[in-house]
């Protein structure tokens, strides 16, 4: 897995991946507005998943964040702002940044937009839709999002965030698939050949922490993986990763 060199903040037109346009932009509006959870798929057996293992999300976000109300937030692929929005409290202001036009319509009905908070409507990779807004940002969280791109683009985001937002130090990367774990989670489904590298299949790609580490240490960041407790209901296939900002030698 390589990573692309550097680049500044650009707009491509991106060809839509079916699989993920589906997913992210089509498969929510078959819930009523104010089912959140099941609208972004955070769910289990197609049930929300429990208030605790949302406690543990937000827990283990704010412990990697080290959020602050100095902090300006920029909450890339926020969806239905659901779980950012539990974090406003948190910090000085929120930006949300999604590519489903109607996630963002049910952030700004049930979670309005203020002085503090303001939501975009960009793809990911879009840089140049969104780092304006962002240009103050101090912490990045991609929870949940980072599996659906495909690594050299999740590689360039990273690039462009170190490059284009000189002061955000500290970047979570959430919910990822754990590679080493692919073959027991799809032999226990009696599925087999699955290309862990579509970003367009449901899980999306599957990451090697080891290898990822290495690439984003590359572009300058530290790199530490981080784990939920065996009582979250991803913790067995998927990590976490918390990037900081490598700090200049004496």
């Amino acid at each position: 897995m390589t990573h692309p060199s550097p680049a500044t903040p650009h707009r491509q037109d991106h060809t839509p991946n079916t699989g993920t346009h589906f997913l992210h932009k089509e498969y929510p509006k078959q819930f009523e507005r104010d089912q959140f959870w099941q609208q972004i798929k955070r769910t289990v057996n197609g049930q929300p998943v429990s208030d605790a293992d949302i406690r543990m999300i937000l827990d283990q976000v704010t412990d990697c964040l080290q959020l602050n109300r100095n902090d300006h937030l920029l909450d890339i692929g926020c969806g239905n702002a659901a779980l950012s929005s539990r974090l406003f409290s948190a910090v000085r202001s929120c930006t949300g940044v999604d590519f489903s036009s109607y996630l963002l319509e049910i952030a700004r009905q049930f979670f309005p937009e203020s002085q503090s908070v303001r939501y975009l409507e960009a793809d990911m990779r879009d840089t140049d839709r969104y780092f304006p807004d962002a240009a103050d940002a101090t912490k990045v969280l991609l929870y949940g999002c980072g599996s659906y791109i495909t690594s050299g683009e999740l590689f360039a985001l990273l690039q462009q965030i170190h490059s284009g937002l000189p002061h955000v130090r500290r970047i979570m990367i959430g919910n990822l698939p754990d590679r080493s774990k692919a073959a027991e989670f799809f032999q226990g489904r009696g599925l087999c050949n699955q290309d862990l590298d579509d970003s367009g299949s449901a899980i999306g790609v599957w990451w090697d922490p080891t290898q990822m580490a290495t690439d984003v240490r590359a572009i300058g960041f530290d790199f530490e993986c981080r784990r939920m407790p065996m009582s979250f209901y991803g913790a067995k296939y998927r990590f976490d990763v918390l990037l900081q900002r490598h700090t200049a030698r004496q």
